[in-house]
């Protein structure tokens, strides 16, 4: 008898775990939140995570950048990007097919030969070039199906948002058709006053 007890105890234990859990999986598969503007669809996700110049600068000097790096960084607007293919074809990340306006006018990303001339002017030593170039999102890369990809992009730090149309070419020979995925009006954050 105690025994038999005991195992409805836990049964009804069990169950009321199961279906907690059950119920969080439900609300969050209908309430997705991601750290920053997204699109989302079948075939692809894109989050767009805008960084303080101040939150760069302690990620770079962490990782023992020196004072003429930092400073050069913190004039910078940063925004991480997070792809993922969820698709069941290739998808091409090319950033040459991508377009950047701000108020209306071309807004060119500060991009490697822009940071290489930066880094040429300080010196900066070849493991911390090194470091840099692997935060930054590849300028091409194919996406297999269930793979993901992240980086970087930079604008100049005076911009203070952008428009941003991401293109990418879809099939193993790029002959699939072209996503288009379009973020408005995304901000590049400022330090607080004082910090």
């Amino acid at each position: 008898m105690r025994f038999r007890i005991q195992y409805l105890i836990t049964i009804r234990c069990l169950a009321s775990v199961f279906l907690a859990v059950l119920a969080c999986t439900s609300a969050s598969a209908k309430e997705k939140s991601y750290p920053g503007p997204f699109v989302e669809n079948d075939q692809l996700l894109v989050i767009l995570i805008p960084h303080t110049p101040e939150q760069m600068a302690a990620f770079y000097e962490a990782r023992g950048f020196p004072r003429d790096a930092i400073i050069r960084i913190r004039k910078t607007c940063f925004v991480t990007v997070h792809i993922e293919n969820k698709s069941r074809s290739t998808i091409w990340l090319e950033q040459k097919n991508w377009r950047t306006t701000s108020n209306n006018k071309p807004l060119p990303r500060l991009g490697s030969d822009y940071w290489n001339g930066q880094w040429n002017e300080i010196n900066l030593r070849l493991a911390s070039r090194s470091t840099f170039g692997w935060t930054q999102l590849p300028a091409v890369r194919d996406l297999q199906p269930d793979e993901s990809v992240g980086g970087n992009i930079a604008f100049p730090g005076t911009t203070e948002s952008f428009d941003l149309e991401a293109n990418f070419y879809v099939g193993q020979d790029k002959r699939g058709g072209m996503l288009v995925i379009r973020f408005e009006n995304v901000q590049c954050p400022k330090d607080e006053p004082g910090s």
